[in-house]
Formats: C-alpha cells, structure tokens, sequence
C-alpha cells in the first residue's frame, strides 16, 4: 500500500518531568493503573491538513505504553509519518497528553525544521486506545492532525486515491468517439467504509467535437465498493446519480460501473446527460494512482 511520502523522517523526543504528592495509596493506585493499560497497541494513522484530508499515514502505526513505578507512562507511537515518544506522563484516569518539538524533513532531505506538537489519548475498559497528535505547520499544509485508530485498516483506503497516471479520458455519442484527453483525472474520496464519491477531472480539455460541450468536472457520490477475491475491487451504483459539473451545469447520470485492478489501475465507465442533452453519453476513463516504473 502506497504510504504518504511528504514526511519520510519524522523523529520526536520529549521528557515530562511532573511533581507528585507523596501519597503511598494514590502511589500505589497510579501503579495500578499504569500497568492496567500498559501494552502494544497495533492499528493505522490517519492524517488531515490544508493540502489533504482522510489520509492513511500509516497502515501498520503502533503505540506501545509501558508504565513506570511511580505510577506514570512512558509512550512510543509510530504513526507511519514519525515517531513520538513521551516519557512520564501522567495519568488521570485512563486519559493522557503533552506536548514537545518534532523536527520533520522532506522526503530526500537530511535537515528538517521543528515544530510544536501536541498529544493526547485514552484507553477504555475495553482496552481499546484512542490517540490523536496536532502538529502545527505552517502554511500550505497548516496546523496536520494525525489520528491513530485501532484494528485492520478498512479496506476503502486501498483505493481511495488521485489516479491520474496513465489516464485517458473519453467521450462516445451514440458509439461514437467524440472527444479525448491525456489530460484527466479521477479522485476517489472515501465516504463510508464501503462507500467512495468519484470526481472526473478532464472533460474540460477534451480534444475533438466534446470540446464544444463546454463539460465541467463533476462527482458521482455514494459509489458501492466490493473487493473480489482476486485482488481488485468492483465499483457500481444500483440506479443513477445527479451531479453538478464545475461549470455550474446539472449532470443527470444514468449508469456508473467501474473496476480498480490489483496494479492500481482504475477503470470507470458513466452514462449520463449534461443539461437539457436529451440522449446520453458515455464517458470511459483509465488512469493509475502511481507512476509506471521503466
């Protein structure tokens, strides 16, 4: 699975010194509890800032907690985008946060800058963690929050990506070619963990007789997702769709289907009418969320 590459050195280190009262029962019931929730907690980060949103940062994140004898926690969490570690932390309850500097580089970069994040988390009776960090970086990407979730990651975030490589874009009337672009793309969002919304981008560089349909870009919502046992995954809708291209024009869909191959090759086909149009067109796209490797 395609890991996001903004950040491929990610290290952060922070001791919290914290001042207790001496009280050997509440001592004693620190130490209990530290040790009640300390473990190895395995699941995947999810990422979200001004560039992206609803982005695996890590299928494989772990928080590992182990707990100290004077009732608090140190805490390891590998996110997939960098790794925090928190050191005494103290407890109340099952709840948990602090704060420090992480230095983040660019990918193929040996420096990096610091910022300040923050972190907090819980564990229920259930033993079940939730965590979340907040790093504050500055414009474009803004303030990144990182949650980590536990268990299997959903098998939605195996496609939801920009295909843009290897595109085509084209366009039939009456089974005929009538418009086709290089110059395209699909974002597949995630909607639900079985569900995607799929954008088109490209309608507007079509060359050939499409080009005077004046199309805009325009998202077909709540499309159904089905992995096969092969490895790709089945996308389809049980009726039609109503849409608004990036021109302002009412799109009435009339059928969607469409297949995401185990290399990551996605292929959509969609029927529908721009406008007043009173037949339907077909618009066929294939493109690849990575880049072919020579």
């Amino acid at each position: 699975m395609k890991i996001l590459n903004f950040w491929m050195v990610a290290l952060m280190a922070l001791s919290l010194s914290t001042t207790f009262v001496s009280c050997s029962d509440n001592d004693d019931d620190d130490t209990n509890l530290a040790k009640e929730i300390a473990g190895i907690y395995n699941g995947y980060s999810i990422g979200e800032c001004n560039m992206f949103s609803d982005y695996l940062m890590g299928d494989k994140s772990s928080a590992t907690i182990t707990a100290n004898e004077d009732g608090t926690i140190n805490l390891a969490y590998k996110s997939g985008a960098g790794d925090f570690t928190l050191n005494n932390l103290k407890l109340s309850a099952k709840s948990f946060s602090g704060s420090g500097e992480v230095a983040m580089s660019m990918s193929g970069s040996s420096t990096g800058n610091s910022y300040d994040y923050t972190l907090e988390g819980s564990v229920n009776d259930s033993k079940v963690l939730t965590l979340k960090a907040k790093v504050s970086i500055p414009a474009p990407m803004g303030e990144m929050t990182i949650v980590f979730t536990q268990g299997e990651v959903p098998f939605i975030y195996n496609i939801a990506a920009t295909y843009q490589y290897n595109s085509s874009l084209e366009i039939f009337v009456m089974n005929t070619s009538y418009g086709l672009t290089t110059d395209c793309k699909a974002v597949i969002t995630r909607a639900s963990d079985t569900t995607v919304d799929v954008t088109l981008n490209g309608f507007g560089n079509l060359e050939g007789g499409g080009s005077s349909m004046s199309l805009g870009n325009f998202t077909i919502s709540g499309v159904k997702v089905t992995a096969e046992t092969d490895g790709t995954y089945s996308l389809s809708l049980e009726e039609g769709y109503e849409s608004t291209d990036s021109t302002g024009k009412a799109i009435t869909g009339v059928s969607f289907s469409g297949t995401i191959a185990a290399d990551g090759t996605a292929t959509i086909t969609t029927d529908f009418k721009p406008g007043s149009m009173p037949m339907a067109i077909t618009a066929n796209f294939t493109g690849n969320k990575t880049a072919s490797v020579e």
